[in-house]
């Protein structure tokens, strides 16, 4: 009995275990859909804001390696299924809709090869390719942490971060390199090791590191204009810089988080819903431009008038991830 009783302790603490969130992880989102926000925006020194996918990519590869550990192996191959499936749902829904804003009566004018790789392929709308880097991240999931697993962690991101160099510097002068450009997955596996290695608590959280990743962040434009590069996401700034944020806040053991602050919570409510606005961004910035206010945040406050321009996008796209839940839609802005 005392087992039994020791083993149901155990498998509900596992439970609280996992549906705790991470705060600090919550706050590294909210950071990172803050910088999409501002890219689409169009603020100054954008590549300071490049951290934002990256980080989405190895914070994906996290909390879909704790999932997954989660389960017993013979499951996972059907809840990767459902993941697709939903992310396609997403995908298709979002595309169909911004195709129909930007694109409307512009079909029979268009090639079939533009229609396919460029506005369902990842340059649809703005962040599309995102989703294209997870359906092909998600399938080859089960490789890839194998490959983790049994690869040393560090030489595997270090061989990724010498191969995004190459690529941002050298290999995308090649014409077919550069027409795939950066959707290809194997350009974003320094992130999904990452991730994968701090689920297994390969590392531990180094909050200091925090502050160089912020420093090789503010030198981002200035790479940018002293080297010609053709991808700011494979840039030696973003690169090394989004992955030491992840290590600066994300831990393997979520039983450890902590309880959020006053000043905490709302900044975490946000990093809880970055789906809802990455997808509901478009969108908002568009109401925002139709409707004025962005000429008028810009005329009184120049571009960082734009600021407030954010500030609506953020919450507009909260508000829509609100509404899609409480009609039963939630699938399509992440929300089971």
């Amino acid at each position: 009995m005392a087992e039994l009783r020791n083993a149901a302790d155990r498998s509900a603490a596992a439970q609280a275990a996992a549906g705790t969130r991470d705060l600090y992880a919550d706050c590294l989102k909210a950071a990172a859909i803050v910088g999409v926000v501002c890219i689409h925006a169009g603020l100054p020194f954008e590549d300071v804001y490049r951290f934002g996918v990256p980080v989405f990519i190895g914070l994906w590869a996290y909390y879909l390696e704790k999932a997954l550990a989660r389960r017993r192996p013979g499951t996972h191959g059907a809840y990767l299924g459902q993941r697709l499936v939903e992310l396609g749902v997403a995908y298709i829904a979002w595309t169909l809709l911004y195709i129909q804003k930007f694109y409307d009566g512009r079909w029979d004018a268009t090639p079939l090869h533009t229609i396919v790789g460029g506005w369902f392929g990842g340059y649809g709308w703005s962040g599309q390719y995102y989703f294209v880097i997870l359906f092909q991240l998600t399938l080859l999931f089960p490789l890839l942490r194998r490959w983790v697993a049994e690869a040393p962690t560090l030489p595997v991101i270090a061989a990724g971060v010498a191969l995004n160099v190459a690529a941002c510097y050298w290999l995308f002068e090649h014409r077919w390199i550069s027409a795939v450009g950066d959707r290809l997955f194997i350009y974003w596996i320094p992130y999904v090791a990452m991730g994968i290695a701090l689920a297994r608590g390969e590392f531990r959280r180094r909050p200091g590191i925090g502050i160089v990743a912020v420093l090789l962040l503010m030198a981002a434009p200035l790479e940018s204009r002293l080297f010609a590069e053709h991808s700011a996401y494979l840039s030696v700034t973003v690169t090394i810089a989004s992955l030491l944020l992840l290590m600066s806040a994300v831990a393997g053991d979520r039983a450890a988080a902590q309880r959020p602050s006053v000043l905490h919570r709302p900044i975490a409510f946000v990093g809880r819903n970055t789906f809802a606005i990455y997808v509901a961004n478009v969108a908002m910035l568009e109401v925002c431009r139709s409707t004025g206010f962005t000429a008028f945040a810009v005329s009184h406050a120049g571009p960082w008038g734009l600021l407030a321009v954010v500030a609506v996008t953020l919450g507009g796209g909260l508000g829509i991830g609100w509404l899609l839940q409480a009609l039963g839609l939630g699938v399509l802005v992440g929300k089971r």
